[in-house]
């Protein structure tokens, strides 16, 4: 099953499980910006000795284009260990950063921005390192409503712990680009597609978990949107039963007034959702609006 990425999103997870995998997907979403003329900040690991060029984005594994940007300086490289010190630690600090950066590329006359940088590899441990990490992301889609900017973030599950890859997940559920299946919000519907199955069922879950709360977040602000979180599942080949079951815990673990609306959903979900004693909280929905 094709996962569909559909539209190029602005703020995008990219999940692998490798570091080769994360290299392959990172190296095409470069080209692809670079190709289309987009000045792209990278920000990154280096080795011991600090040398870049030990680093697989301006080594023999790179690509020509991504070789090339870095000589005309259309790619910027900044270590880590720079970064954690130019912000000072605080999400603030990199909203700045990345704000300046942002306004530097457009005053140089590039009419596009892309920034990425690979896993910070934060524990996520705690309720206060999570909303610090949230307002972090959150100051990407601060940048990308206003101005014409692609943000990629990595996640290499083989060198996460498992408590931040579920975090992540919640914080990123507007774009993901996971092993297998996707996720994307468009036209107040959060689509899903790919193959949901045990291999991913904790991922899903922190996705599906984030999808919802945020649901329940907007409607709170007045905004006088429902609180139920629309679900797309006409891409999705298949669910197998602990999916299924994350969905019915998602749903009666919502509060009061909440619904998990789901559309399209396949002919085997339906049978699972059945057999678990589907809440009331769950509205299956061919097509149209619930």
């Amino acid at each position: 099953m094709t996962v569909d990425a559909g539209p190029a999103h602005a703020h995008l997870l990219q999940v692998a499980e490798s570091d080769h995998a994360q290299r392959v997907g990172t190296a095409a979403w470069l080209d692809r910006e670079l190709a289309f003329g987009a000045k792209v900040f990278y920000k990154g690991w280096l080795g011991d000795d600090g040398r870049i060029e030990k680093h697989w984005i301006a080594g023999p594994q790179a690509t020509v284009r991504t070789r090339r940007a870095l000589e005309t300086g259309q790619l910027e490289f900044m270590a880590f260990p720079h970064l954690i010190d130019l912000v000072g630690g605080t999400a603030e600090g990199l909203h700045r950063v990345q704000s300046e950066e942002l306004h530097r590329a457009l005053d140089e006359g590039w009419t596009s921005v892309a920034m990425t940088q690979e896993s910070s590899r934060r524990p996520l441990g705690d309720a206060d390192e999570v909303a610090v990490f949230a307002r972090q992301e959150g100051g990407y889609d601060a940048l990308a409503d206003r101005f014409p900017l692609h943000v990629l973030c990595q996640l290499t599950t083989a060198v996460e712990n498992e408590a931040a890859v579920v975090h992540s997940l919640g914080i990123h559920h507007r774009g993901v680009l996971d092993v297998g299946w996707g996720a994307r919000e468009s036209c107040g519907r959060w689509r899903v597609s790919g193959d949901l199955d045990a291999h991913v069922a904790q991922r899903f879950g922190g996705a599906l978990t984030g999808a919802m709360r945020q649901a329940l977040a907007d409607a709170e602000e007045g905004t006088g949107r429902s609180p139920d979180l629309h679900v797309d599942l006409a891409a999705v080949g298949f669910v197998d039963v602990a999916c299924a079951q994350l969905m019915v815990l998602a749903a009666r673990s919502a509060p009061a007034g909440q619904r998990l609306v789901l559309h399209d959903p396949p002919r085997l979900l339906r049978r699972l959702l059945d057999a678990l004693e589907r809440p009331d909280s769950i509205v299956l929905s061919e097509g149209g609006a619930a």
